[in-house]
């Protein structure tokens, strides 16, 4: 008798992409932006990565925004 034990794996790296409309972007960033804000504590990388996505969205939307002359 064989039993498979699956061990929790840490994906943290691993490449996704995400195609979406301007819309759904810019309710992405504000999502994750009020995530950030009302963080309610708990294990503090959490934080720290809303924090970098959330910066990372407000890049692709001013990104996106600039090249098809939004702003």
């Amino acid at each position: 008798r064989s039993s498979t034990k699956m061990e929790p794996t840490d994906n943290g790296d691993l490449p996704v992409t995400i195609n979406c409309n301007l819309a759904a972007l810019r309710l992405l960033h504000k999502s994750v932006t009020e995530a950030y804000k009302n963080w309610p504590g708990g294990d503090p990388n959490e934080q720290v990565e809303l924090e970098i996505l959330r910066d990372g969205l407000f890049c692709v939307l001013m990104d996106t925004l600039l090249l098809n002359d939004l702003v």
